[in-house]
């Protein structure tokens, strides 16, 4: 059944009620189960637009904020829905035209990405031969744009572009069903001796190995290569992001997120709920150093998914970690984007490096404070080996108690501006 068949097909009293009782009406079905009754009331809410989309967005945060994970779960699926296409699990009314993508903009590594993952999909019979044609039409389009010298450009659909792969491109294709399994967090790690490594020498950086068990690792893996979800297209290098709003989303995923604040209460305390999950792709080679930054979060969760053989270069491919916090003046589009900014500053500081080498199913618990950054990734071609790690982001940076002043170093703090909306990221606060 889908939930075209589950709306009325009649305007009910219900249907005409005000958005707040609705969206109250809303939240009781969620809370209390009734996932089917929720989406097809959802439906009705997107009949406001952009307003449904804000307030599922506020519903959400309130949920983190509440650790309320299994809310979560449910409005960051509502809030997918801007991503649907004809394929999506939960179909749309065959009367409802698509929601037009908040990101079409075309450029060759996500055409070339989309191809391979539809071919790596329709190997697995996951989706149907016509398709082929579709994966032909991607590959000419990215030549095209290539043979006028736009390897490297965003371009805006065209109309025309829009009637080829409109129904498709950076839309929810397919989406794995991965729930959750026995135990997600491995037994191999000792969560006191992790919270004492992490709080007793003042490092704020833990590595853990073997981080996932293989059934959720393998669980997870799955669903990265899968799900077509891979929407956040403004980065460099072939890079591509997948937020939790966006359809980064599983079960599975916030079981990780909540085994983890259950395992190290005293490192993910009460005081820092969930705030973000994202995934990140390489499909390219990436050079060293391109990517520092701080997050917005008090402690930041990393870790890697992809097999170790795909590692083109066994010494690169991992994370450098400093051992310098980004000033709380500093607002997120310098901590979080100047690039030449930071590295100066890290310079002026003397800053030291702690690099983690990549390894498959290795965590990286730090300070979200600390700069970091990929430092150089050489994997193999191939959608199939395309290095893809996953974050969970806690707390807000404004709240951490880790955070080190620099108060003795004034000079550092004016000579770079001084901006006070530091610890909010976009990626979380703005409709993507």
């Amino acid at each position: 059944m889908s939930l075209a068949d589950l709306l009325p097909a009649a305007p009910t009293p219900a249907d005409k009620a005000a958005p707040a009782e609705r969206r109250r009406r809303l939240l009781t079905l969620l809370n209390t189960g009734d996932t089917n009754a929720a989406h097809a009331l959802w439906l009705q809410e997107l009949a406001t637009g952009d307003p449904a989309y804000r307030w599922a967005q506020s519903a959400l945060e309130r949920a983190m904020q509440q650790g309320d994970f299994t809310l979560m779960g449910q409005l960051g699926k509502l809030l997918a829905y801007r991503w649907h296409s004809p394929w999506h699990p939960e179909r749309l009314p065959t009367d409802q035209p698509l929601p037009r993508v908040p990101r079409d903009i075309l450029t060759v590594s996500k055409l070339r990405h989309d191809a391979g993952q539809f071919a790596y999909l329709r190997q697995l019979g996951l989706l149907d031969a016509t398709f082929d044609a579709t994966i032909n039409i991607y590959h000419h389009l990215a030549d095209r744009l290539v043979a006028a010298g736009q390897s490297e450009a965003r371009k805006e659909m065209s109309d025309a572009e829009r009637a080829l792969i409109g129904n498709t491109y950076n839309r929810i294709v397919h989406l794995p069903d991965v729930g959750r399994v026995a135990r997600a967090l491995s037994p191999s790690w000792n969560p006191r001796d992790i919270e004492a490594r992490f709080l007793e020498h003042g490092e704020g950086l833990v590595v853990i190995d073997d981080f996932l068990t293989p059934q959720a690792l393998q669980d997870l893996h799955r669903f990265a290569m899968q799900a077509t979800v891979w929407t956040g297209i403004r980065y460099a290098f072939g890079r591509f992001g997948a937020f939790f709003q966006d359809g980064f989303n599983c079960p599975l995923l916030l079981q990780v997120a909540e085994e983890l604040q259950a395992a190290l209460p005293h490192v993910i305390t009460p005081r820092y709920p969930l705030r973000q999950i994202w995934g990140f792709k390489n499909a390219d080679d990436l050079p060293a150093d391109v990517n520092l930054h701080a997050d917005f979060a008090a402690v930041n969760v990393n870790f890697w998914l992809t097999p170790d053989d795909c590692n083109l270069s066994p010494d690169t491919g991992g994370m450098k970690v400093y051992d310098v916090d980004a000033p709380l003046a500093w607002d997120f589009h310098t901590y979080n984007g100047r690039t030449d900014i930071i590295k100066a500053f890290l310079r002026e500081n003397k800053a030291r490096a702690t690099y983690i080498p990549y390894r498959r199913n290795r965590c990286v618990l730090f300070n979200s404070d600390l700069f970091h950054g990929t430092h150089e990734v050489h994997f193999k071609p191939g959608f199939e080996h395309h290095r893809i790690n996953v974050t969970m982001l806690y707390g807000q940076r404004e709240n951490d108690q880790l955070h080190r002043s620099l108060s003795s170093r004034p000079d550092l703090q004016t000579r770079w501006g001084r901006h006070n909306s530091a610890w909010r990221s976009p990626a979380f606060g703005r409709h993507r």
